[in-house]
């Protein structure tokens, strides 16, 4: 039996499951943070439930602490400290038999997921559309930049719910305007599967006007399509990255005065199609690329009215 340190433990879990480099980085964290309160001179053999359980009360947010962290981000680093453990243990790799990760979670408290109102939504478009008239008039650059672009990849995320890392994935061959569909690699899934959407009817003309201008900087079939770089003044990277996209929502928030992000528009999708009348759960899992269809019942939300309805039709007594 070998003794590793974590640093090649987690070498070692990465290689072996072939992780993502954007995985890599997660796992990277979470055990720096450990590192971190244990001392880094530590080996992951030397650890004991009641280590990780005093670590869980020096961080996690309390009545004593309210500048820790919550139950949702204990319990991710719970996920994947238990999964290196697991790895080790199983293959010999550290020197204990049993998981000090092993039943430490938290019980969390259900929130309701973070979403949008129609009227964020619309009011989101009015502050774009103002940017993009400002930089067509004055022919100079609004707080947003290319307000046009920007205005595309709010659309595609409203229409679509795909994840902010589907859609720097796209490359400019995805997009079929003649069969109105677009492919979703399996590169940039969660659940590392391709699928193909349709593009809706209020999607079209955006997508359209993004193929045209992408046609007309010389882009190539394999060439990510969403790519501020190739389009602007102010950005000057090679590929468009997760710092951009939410960079651009930074600043939208801040015009707004509320929150808007790619996932509360994949909520507020969500939320809008199971509360239709004539919601199709399957159709649902199939549109978010859900493998759980329990997830896709969670934005099932009871009908305040119907409630008040059932209360209101009891016999007096």
């Amino acid at each position: 039996m070998y003794d590793v340190s974590f640093l090649e433990l987690l070498s070692r879990y990465a290689a072996d499951k072939h992780l993502r480099p954007k995985s890599v980085s997660t796992y990277t964290a979470v055990v720096r943070l450990f590192r971190r309160y244990l001392g880094y001179e530590a080996y992951p053999s030397m650890v004991t439930r009641k280590m990780v359980i005093e670590w869980r009360v020096s961080i996690i947010r309390s009545q004593n602490r309210s500048d820790g962290i919550g139950e949702s981000s204990w319990n991710n680093y719970v996920r994947h400290l238990k999964a290196l453990y697991n790895f080790g243990i199983k293959h010999q790799l550290i020197a204990c038999s049993q998981n000090p990760f092993d039943e430490v979670s938290v019980r969390q408290p259900r929130k309701s997921k973070k979403s949008l109102q129609p009227l964020q939504i619309r009011y989101a478009r009015e502050v774009l559309e103002v940017c993009r008239r400002y930089e067509t008039c004055y022919a100079e650059l609004a707080k947003i930049h290319p307000a046009w672009f920007w205005q595309i990849v709010m659309e595609t995320f409203y229409y679509t719910g795909i994840r902010l890392n589907q859609l720097l994935h796209i490359e400019a061959g995805d997009i079929n305007l003649k069969k109105r569909v677009f492919r979703t690699s399996a590169v940039g899934s969660k659940t590392y599967s391709e699928s193909i959407l349709p593009i809706p009817d209020g999607l079209y003309p955006h997508l359209h006007e993004l193929i045209v201008a992408a046609h007309t900087s010389g882009f190539k079939r394999q060439d990510q399509l969403f790519n501020v770089n190739r389009f602007s003044h102010r950005h000057k990277r090679i590929t468009m990255d997760t710092w951009q996209v939410e960079g651009f929502f930074q600043i939208l928030s801040k015009l707004t005065g509320y929150r808007i992000s790619p996932h509360r528009f994949r909520h507020f999708l969500a939320t809008t199609l199971m509360e239709s009348p004539e919601r199709n759960i399957h159709v649902t899992q199939n549109i978010l690329n859900h493998t759980d269809m329990r997830t896709t019942m969670e934005y099932i939300h009871p009908d305040v009215e119907s409630m008040r309805r059932a209360l209101n039709a009891r016999p007096p007594v």
